[in-house]
C-alpha cells in the first residue's frame, strides 16, 4: 500500500467527527457499457454495398399477374400476333441505387441504424423503343430492441426495414393503336436486393449482441464477494461487498459508441486487522429497468478495532523521533490506543534526548478530543493533555518547567492536519489502479476518480472508523 495512503486512513482514524449529515452507506455504482457503432458498421457493410444494381426481363415482374387492361390486350394479341406473346421477355428493367454511410439514433430500448438511399429504374420495351423511368428514395436499415432480462441476459430483437418514396413504376405503353397504363410494382425486386441482405446482417447483430454474456461476467466477479477480499496482506486489509440490488437504463448513443447503463446499489466496508465474517451471497439481484446516473458514488467505511491499529502503528511509528523543540527530542515505543466517552487515549513508552546527553526514560498517557471540520477538512485533536510516568527526577523537574510549552508545542505541530495533498496522492494511486483493468478479451473496465475525500470520522469505545466518499466515471468497453 502506498505510503501516503496509509498516513492518511491511519491519522484519520485516530480523528472523530462533528458528524456527517447522510447516514447513507450505500454506495451507488453505475457503469456505461459500450460498444463501437463500427461493429455494426463493419456487419451492415459486409452485409449491404454502397451500391445496389439489379435487371431483368418483365417475366420476372408481371410473373403472370397480368390481371389488367394490359394483361388482357397481351392475351389478345398474343392471340394474333405471335410475336407479341413475347411482350414479357422483350420488356427489359434495370436500376442503380446508391447509400450514404450507417446513422445511429437511440430512444428508450430502441436503436435504429439507417442508411439513406437513392437510384434511378428504368424501363423499356424493345420492339417499339418505348420506356420509361423514376428515381427511387428512402432509407433502408436495421432496427433493434436490446433490453436486459431480470436473470441478467441481454436481449437483441432486430428487424430490417426498407422505406421507399416509389415502388410502382407508371408504364404507357401503346400496342398497334391501343393506349395502355399499368403500374409495375418493383418492391419484390428490391426486397430480394436489400432486405434480403439486411436480415442477413439482422441475424449476425444479434447473436454478436446476444453472445456477450453478461450474466457470467458479472456473477464470476459477483460471487467472490461472498468472500472478504484480502486487499493488502501487509495490513490486514480487507474489503467486503454487499449488492443489494441493479438496474438499467436506456440506450444511448455518442459519435462513436452504442451504449446502454448499468447500475447496482452495494454496501461496501474495509477492514484493518481480523478477516470479517463471509456475507451471505447466493446469486445476483433481478436486473430491472429503472434511472441509472452516468458516476458511481462509492461510501467506503473503513474501521479497524484499537488492536489492530496499535499493530499497525507500532509497525509503522516505532522508534519514531519527535522533535519537541531545540535541543530536546523524544522516541516513541510501544504506542497503546483507547476510547472512553468520545475520547481518545495514547499510551507511549519513550526516551527522552536532553542537550545530547540526559537520556531519561518513562511512559506518557495522553488524552485528546478528535475533531474533523467538514467545511476546511482538517483534523484537529481539541482539550490535549498528558500525565507523565517516570523515575527520573531529572524528568520529573524538567516536565514540571516545560509542560505547558510541550503541550503548545504538540497542540501546534502535531494536532492539526489538513490531509489535501495526502488525499491527492491517494486519488493518483487509485486512479492508477482503475485507469484500465482487462476482465476478458476485448473486455475492458476503464474508470476516471473526480473526487476522493474524508466525510465522516468516528470512534466509540470499541472500534475507530472514518468514511471516504469517491466519485467518478465508469465504462465497460466491448471493442469486438
Amino acid at each position: 500500500m502506498n505510503k501516503h495512503l496509509l498516513k492518511l486512513l491511519i491519522l484519520g482514524l485516530t480523528l472523530n467527527s462533528i458528524g456527517y449529515a447522510d447516514e447513507n452507506t450505500t454506495s451507488k455504482i453505475d457503469i456505461d457499457i459500450s460498444m463501437k457503432k463500427s461493429i455494426v458498421e463493419d456487419i451492415i457493410n459486409n452485409q449491404l454495398p454502397y451500391t445496389i444494381e439489379d435487371s431483368g426481363s418483365g417475366n420476372q415482374i408481371f410473373n403472370g399477374n397480368k390481371n389488367n387492361l394490359l394483361g388482357v390486350g397481351l392475351d389478345l394479341l398474343g392471340a394474333v400476333d405471335k410475336k407479341f406473346s413475347q411482350f414479357s421477355e422483350s420488356f427489359i428493367w434495370a436500376y442503380k441505387i446508391n447509400r450514404s454511410p450507417v446513422n445511429f439514433s437511440a430512444q428508450e430500448q430502441k436503436v435504429q441504424a439507417v442508411t439513406n438511399i437513392d437510384g434511378l429504374f428504368k424501363a423499356s420495351w424493345s420492339r417499339n423503343s418505348q420506356n420509361t423511368e423514376i428515381t427511387l428514395n428512402g432509407t433502408a436499415g436495421i432496427s433493434s430492441i436490446i433490453s436486459i432480462s431480470p436473470d441478467w441476459q441481454i436481449n437483441a430483437n432486430s428487424s430490417p426495414f426498407l422505406n421507399i418514396s416509389n415502388d410502382n413504376l407508371p408504364l404507357n405503353l401503346n400496342l398497334y393503336g391501343f393506349n395502355f397504363k399499368t403500374d409495375i410494382n418493383i418492391g419484390d425486386s428490391l426486397e430480394k436486393s436489400i432486405v434480403s441482405k439486411l436480415a442477413q446482417a439482422t441475424k449476425e447483430l444479434d447473436s454478436k449482441i446476444q453472445s456477450f454474456n453478461l450474466k457470467e461476467l458479472v456473477e464470476k466477479y459477483w460471487l467472490k464477494f461472498k468472500e472478504p477480499i484480502l486487499v493488502n496482506p501487509e495490513y490486514n486489509l480487507w474489503l467486503t461487498v454487499d449488492p443489494t440490488s441493479a438496474r438499467y437504463s436506456n440506450l444511448v448513443t455518442t459519435e462513436s459508441d452504442l451504449g446502454i447503463k448499468v447500475g447496482t446499489d452495494v454496501n461496501l466496508h474495509l477492514y484493518f486487522g481480523d478477516k470479517p465474517a463471509p456475507l451471505n451471497l447466493t446469486t445476483l439481484p433481478s436486473m430491472n429497468f429503472g434511472f441509472v446516473n452516468d458516476s458511481f458514488n462509492i461510501i467506503l467505511p473503513v474501521s479497524t478495532s484499537y488492536k489492530s491499529l496499535n499493530e499497525i502503528i507500532n509497525k509503522n511509528f516505532n522508534n519514531k523521533k519527535i522533535e519537541i523543540f531545540s535541543g530536546v527530542s523524544s522516541t516513541i515505543k510501544n504506542v497503546n490506543l483507547s476510547s472512553k466517552d468520545s475520547t481518545l487515549y495514547a499510551t507511549s513508552e519513550f526516551d527522552f534526548s536532553i542537550l545530547g546527553f540526559l537520556h531519561p526514560t518513562g511512559t506518557v498517557v495522553a488524552h485528546l478530543k478528535p475533531n474533523f471540520d467538514q467545511t476546511t477538512g482538517t483534523l484537529t485533536g481539541n482539550d490535549f493533555d498528558y500525565t507523565l510516568e517516570t523515575n527520573s527526577f531529572i524528568l520529573k523537574i524538567a516536565n514540571s518547567i516545560f509542560k505547558n510549552k510541550i503541550i503548545n508545542t504538540v497542540k501546534t505541530n502535531y494536532l492539526s492536519f489538513n490531509p489535501a495533498s495526502e488525499i491527492k496522492l491517494a486519488q493518483d494511486y487509485l486512479q492508477k489502479k482503475v485507469e484500465n483493468i482487462e476482465l476478458e478479451k476485448n473486455v475492458n473496465l476503464k474508470s476516471t476518480i473526480d473526487t476522493f475525500k474524508i466525510v465522516n470520522l468516528k470512534i466509540d469505545d470499541e472500534f475507530i472508523s472514518a468514511t471516504l466518499d469517491t466519485t467518478g466515471k465508469s465504462t465497460l468497453e466491448i471493442s469486438q
